[in-house]
């Protein structure tokens, strides 16, 4: 009973305290890093509405730009209205296709 032992228990607190502040600046770190991710995958999917958005409204608007030109020739040449039909139709389907593909590299992105 005549020992006596000195408490060291703060010594092993410090320690403890370090290691638990190091394990929660891992997690913040993580957790700044997956904030990070999914900010840039959020500006990344808004640049492609925005892309997809500016494609299609270009595709819409040379679509009326050639159906005005339609009318316009088909009053000159009324017998020729299927072919300028089939002109613009064919155009159509170009712009869409145009528009697909461009929808389909996007995705791929």
């Amino acid at each position: 009973m005549n020992d006596i032992q000195l408490y060291r228990g703060g010594e092993l607190l410090i320690r403890d305290s370090r290691r638990a502040g190091r394990t929660i600046s891992r997690y913040q770190a993580g957790a700044q890093v997956r904030v990070a991710g999914v900010d840039t995958e959020t500006d990344v999917t808004l640049s492609k509405v925005d892309s997809l958005t500016a494609v299609t409204g270009q595709a819409m608007s040379a679509v009326v730009r050639v159906a005005q030109a339609q009318k316009q020739l088909e009053l000159l040449a009324p017998e020729t209205s299927g072919r300028l039909a089939l002109l613009a139709d064919d155009h159509a389907i170009g712009l869409a296709e145009i528009a697909v593909d461009h929808r389909r590299l996007l995705r791929r992105q």
